[in-house]
């Protein structure tokens, strides 16, 4: 064979090849998207015009667009109550209280994805966040602990990730509070987190969006790392070799 063959034929060989990774790509999308039909947003903030709102409405938006069943929830609307730390939970894996939380933990279950939504209020996350990561984090995982079951396990398998945190100052770092306690929720419960959502200096100006395109380019692209993305975002880097 001639050295022009050859290299025709690696030239066809390297195209064939293009191709086919192409097509694993396209139908892994395929299949993705066949498997994540429905999200649920939950949304710390209590005010339903606010910032984090606006953020939330464009994410439904672009998931709404792509087919996939979003239900968005205000936390302020549920009547919710604090954790009382009663330590019931640990031993049954259910709460004594009786409001809306079992009934928001059995959509929570049901969906596929799972987005967790909240302002930054001194340096946290807001009073309505804090009650659902502190008692999904004790019921949903302490109890499972006790019963020599993966972290998280009736709550979180299939599901994926993603986090918005917004505040009105400049700077990430008033961003670091809220995320560390959503990130933490997420990492005991075993959901792997694929998206974060950051918007600072929403008080400055004209706010996220006026003037701003690239709040929309971020949250664009941010929302299809949680309908795409394979890479895991680590709360606490794997150990080598694990």
């Amino acid at each position: 064979m001639g050295a022009n063959a050859r290299s025709a034929k690696r030239y066809v060989l390297g195209v064939l090849r293009r191709k086919l990774d192409d097509c694993k790509r396209i139908n892994m999308v395929k299949d993705f998207f066949q498997m994540m039909k429905n999200v649920i947003i939950l949304v710390g903030s209590p005010k339903v015009k606010g910032n984090t709102a606006r953020v939330v409405e464009q994410v439904e938006e672009i998931l709404s667009g792509k087919s996939i069943d979003t239900e968005v929830v205000f936390l302020d609307r549920l009547a919710l109550n604090p954790c009382r730390g009663c330590a019931s939970c640990e031993d049954t894996g259910d709460c004594i209280q009786k409001d809306d939380m079992e009934e928001l933990w059995e959509k929570v279950e049901s969906s596929d994805g799972l987005v967790l939504a909240s302002p930054t209020y001194y340096s946290g996350v807001t009073a309505q966040m804090k009650m659902f990561i502190d008692r999904t984090g004790r019921a949903k995982v302490i109890w499972d602990y006790k019963n020599n079951l993966p972290a998280g396990s009736r709550f979180s398998e299939g599901k994926r990730a993603m986090i918005i945190s917004v505040c009105g100052q400049p700077g990430e770092k008033w961003l670091e509070g809220p995320l560390m306690e959503m990130r933490s929720l997420l990492h005991d419960l075993e959901i792997p987190l694929f998206s974060i959502i950051k918007m600072h200096s929403a008080d400055v100006g004209g706010g996220l969006f006026e003037g701003r395109p690239e709040t929309e380019i971020d949250i664009s692209e941010a929302t299809e790392k949680f309908i795409l993305s394979s890479e895991e975002i680590l709360l606490y880097p794997r150990k080598s070799g694990v």
